[in-house]
């Protein structure tokens, strides 16, 4: 009996991917055993990652087969990076398909696949990732760790955040990010009911790393700490990890269980029914970790600006002490304001008041930031503007803005008129992109030579990238928010044609920035080839040793 063809390119295709792993795990070990020198042989596994930990590490494959925490950090940050060209992608697609009033380019259902991928891409692939990555790759140089242990953890808890944004890519759910039932149950030709089930796995995989995650930073900084560093000296960018990782811990248990009764309702209607008076149960369980989320993903980008701004303004912080006391205060007003994204659902007079009144002080702690961020830059006599400075300032102009939207829909009965328009979603865009993206670009830029081993990037291109994406945010987010006070509604695959105008402007916008990002790849692939000619310091690891 002979072997079939299709059996013969299975196997040789698993033994060459067998081979494959082989050879990647040999290229590791070599290149562990490279790092570390003659003293290889005689380190235990944890004493060889904390030494590990403390070198400035370039971009390398072998970092998916090292359990180290820069390894791991390394690891978060290549993802997040691919993530975010993918969700960019789902996100340009929907904005050319939005330059007529009616959909041409793409159907509604399929509009509402790529609005899913999109959010949840960004949000949970990008958003976390980068924090995860930077968390990993800084913490343990900020806090001159004294251990570096649960490798296997930490590896585990990766791989699976890789396969729940897998799962997130290939999902073809229509369910938006918040997954509403019974819309989420609903069967279209795409299937967005059917394959709800496989995001809300994928959502729920990278929630799980992300927990399991945050209490390790949380180990890091209060456990493993140096004890020359006392607690009252750690980095603004430690406190900042430390708030959000508290944030993740207190809430993103809460959307897990959700998720898992939602998956269990999508095979057999039990929990989240009318029938039971639990129509809204999970939308208040979703948004409980849902609008927590939004500030996990700003408060490590305020601990990189309260880093990266006093390296170009050639001053210390304004005050250590009030930004500390800010990101604390953030940290706990941004857990009790989830309400607000449900003024319109009948929660009652009550407790729409409580949630406009937190919505409306969680403006305090943010602004006591902004103000220290100010006078940080007018106490300073010379302010050098580098690529990752600019994107410093602009950061901080664009949260200015978006905060101020986001200040007017606290207000319930404005927010009646607005929460259904691209207002909302222009709130949520200033802060994501300028702030979010933009300081995770800026502090890419600065670890540069680092990541590549002593190589620079191009200068102008990083300008022509910031500018673009800067330019890119002023016409997609201010269209939108322009429109959005006219009554143009979002999550939305046609509009009427009096919005035409917002949305062709937002969609050019949109597209700038893509180009914005493909720079960015560019520059970044092309001068990582270049031959290294610089040190590979960088001014976020100072005092790091050097290999």
């Amino acid at each position: 009996m002979g072997f079939s063809f299709e059996l013969m390119v299975f196997g040789s295709t698993i033994a060459a991917l067998i081979a494959m792993v082989f050879l990647l795990y040999y290229f590791t070990m070599d290149y562990r055993r490279n790092l570390l020198g003659e003293s290889a042989s005689s380190l235990s596994k944890e004493e060889s990652n904390l030494l590990l930990s403390k070198m400035r590490r370039e971009i390398s494959f072998s970092a998916f087969f090292m359990d180290d925490s820069k390894s791991i950090g390394v690891r978060y940050l290549i993802t997040s990076i691919v993530l975010f060209f993918i969700g960019g992608l789902a996100g340009v697609g929907m904005r050319i398909s939005l330059w007529f009033p009616n959909p041409s380019f793409l159907t509604p259902d399929q509009y509402n696949i790529l609005l899913t991928a999109h959010g949840n891409i960004m949000l949970y692939g990008f958003a976390i990732g980068t924090i995860l990555g930077f968390g990993y790759y800084l913490l343990p140089s900020a806090n001159k760790i004294e251990k570096d242990t649960l490798g296997v953890v930490k590896s585990i808890m990766y791989w699976l955040f890789l396969i729940g944004a897998v799962f997130i890519i290939f999902s073809k759910s229509t369910a938006t990010w918040y997954f509403y039932y019974p819309l989420v149950d609903q069967l279209t030709e795409a299937g967005g009911g059917t394959y709800s089930f496989a995001t809300l796995i994928g959502v729920t995989l990278i929630l799980l790393a992300t927990t399991v995650s945050s209490v390790i930073f949380l180990k890091m900084v209060f456990l493993d700490r140096s004890k020359s560093i006392p607690l009252s000296k750690i980095s603004m960018f430690s406190w900042s990890i430390v708030s959000a990782a508290v944030l993740v811990i207190t809430s993103a248990p809460v959307s897990m269980i959700a998720n898992g009764f939602l998956i269990y309702d999508l095979i057999n209607p039990v929990f989240f029914q009318a029938s039971n008076g639990a129509v809204l149960g999970y939308a208040i369980m979703f948004w409980f970790w849902g609008h927590p989320l939004v500030y996990i993903a700003i408060l490590p980008a305020f601990g990189l600006i309260y880093e990266m701004l006093p390296k170009y303004a050639g001053v210390p912080i304004f005050s250590y002490r009030a930004g500390v006391f800010s990101l604390l205060l953030l940290m706990i007003f941004s857990a009790v304001v989830w309400g607000h994204h449900l003024f319109n659902s009948g929660l009652g007079t009550v407790w729409d008041l409580l949630f406009s009144t937190t919505s409306f002080l969680v403006v305090i702690p943010s602004a006591m930031s902004v103000f220290n961020w100010i006078a940080t830059l007018w106490t300073a006599k010379h302010i050098r503007l580098t690529v990752p400075m600019l994107f410093v300032l602009n950061g901080i102009v664009d949260f200015i803005i978006g905060g101020i939207v986001g200040v007017y829909s606290a207000d319930v009965g404005l927010n009646a008129f607005i929460h259904g328009t691209y207002a909302i979603t222009s709130h949520f865009h200033w802060i994501f992109i300028g702030l979010t993206a933009g300081i995770g670009f800026g502090a890419i830029y600065i670890l540069f030579p680092t990541l590549t081993g002593g190589r620079t990037y191009n200068v102008p291109l990083a300008k022509v990238h910031f500018y673009l994406n800067s330019v890119g945010t002023i016409l997609m987010s201010g269209f939108w928010l322009v429109g959005g006070f006219a009554g143009m509604p979002r999550r939305v695959a046609g509009y009427f044609g009096i919005f035409q105008t917002y949305q062709d402007v937002a969609a050019i916008g949109g597209v700038i920035l893509g180009i914005g990002f493909l720079i960015f790849l560019v520059n970044f692939a092309y001068s990582a080839y270049l031959p290294a000619k610089v040190d590979v310091t960088n001014p976020l690891e100072d005092e790091v040793q050097a290999i």
